[in-house]
């Protein structure tokens, strides 16, 4: 079926249930296996190849040094995709993975989550094979990660992109502000998290910067996920969007009518910049929308409310909202 939930009791049955899911709607599973104290899994479908990990503990699943070195408490879910799968190879160095700029090394998205069970999860998928995770670590604090084919706009190589509710190189961050441990996580593909960096990545050639992997975030640090481009969104994350795209920041507080309680879903819209400046538009997310409409006080909307505009659902978390596949 294209959309599932339910709980598992720890990231690693968590990460199986995705597999056994994707398999169930089409996926290929190239491998499923335990990896360490983790599980490490390659999924593919339609030239789409994704690879995913969760790690236990003070493991660092990237191959490079990171912001700090994960704590034994530490816990996280990783993604990256890909253009093929090879069965000798490391989890973290599959067949066209983004590369960190100048370096060799494979960059990517990640969740953190709690130690122990997951207290719920939502996994949805449309008809084009985009995919979303929710997962609920403890109540009411949610995080995501995802991937997909982008709606384009215009015509270009390209299109794939996936996303993580924190940059990968802060799964080792600690402090009490972490996306999806003590706060929700942002809208999927927000600007930028942690220390400016990367909470998506998109393929596309763009001018001179081709055959390459677009980078979010401010960041220009390799090590923190910065690939030689910046691409943008319109969702703001840690800071906001350029000032030069359109964009949402100031506008989602009236995104939701306080005498009616009818919540706008905003598509979520990804730019690149061009060589000789400016920005263009690559298209936008088929089934996220941003919303500001649950779990927000001022509204009062419960978490996971769906909504239904004609034929079509709509799953409402903080930050954001799932079209839900019929």
């Amino acid at each position: 079926m294209p959309y599932q939930t339910g709980f598992a009791t720890d990231p690693n049955d968590l990460l199986q249930k995705i597999v056994a899911w994707l398999q169930t709607i089409g996926w290929t599973v190239n491998m499923s296996q335990a990896n360490g104290t983790g599980w490490r899994a390659h999924v593919s479908k339609n030239g789409m190849f994704v690879n995913l990990c969760t790690t236990v503990g003070n493991v660092n699943p990237w191959g490079h040094s990171l912001i700090m070195n994960p704590a034994a408490t530490v816990v996280g879910l990783h993604l990256y995709t890909g253009d093929g799968y090879s069965a000798g190879a490391n989890w973290n160095l599959q067949p066209g993975s983004p590369k960190g700029n100048g370096q060799t090394y494979t960059v990517g998205a990640s969740a953190r989550l709690h130690q122990g069970a997951i207290n719920s999860y939502g996994f949805y998928s449309d008809n084009a094979d985009n995919i979303c995770i929710v997962c609920e670590g403890q109540p009411g604090i949610f995080s995501s990660i995802g991937w997909g084919r982008l709606n384009k706009a215009g015509v270009y190589a390209g299109g794939e992109y996936f996303f993580g509710s924190i940059p990968p190189s802060s799964i080792g961050y600690t402090g009490t502000n972490i996306q999806g441990i003590s706060a929700n996580a942002y809208c999927p593909c927000a600007t930028a998290g942690y220390n400016n960096s990367p909470l998506f990545f998109v393929r596309a050639d763009v001018d001179s910067f081709v055959t390459k992997w677009l980078s979010s975030g401010i960041s220009t640090t390799a090590s923190y996920g910065y690939t030689g481009r910046n691409a943008a969104s319109s969702v703001p994350g840690i800071t906001a969007p350029p000032t030069d795209i359109v964009s949402y920041a100031g506008f989602v507080n009236r995104a939701t009518n306080e005498a009616t309680l009818a919540a706008a879903l905003l598509p979520v819209k990804l730019w690149t910049p061009r060589d000789n400046g400016g920005y263009s538009l690559l298209g936008d997310l088929p089934s996220i929308f941003y919303s500001n409409a649950a779990g927000n006080p001022k509204f009062n909307i419960p978490i996971v409310t769906e909504i239904q505009s004609g034929s079509d659902v709509y799953v409402l978390y903080p930050n954001f909202a799932v079209k839900k596949a019929a």
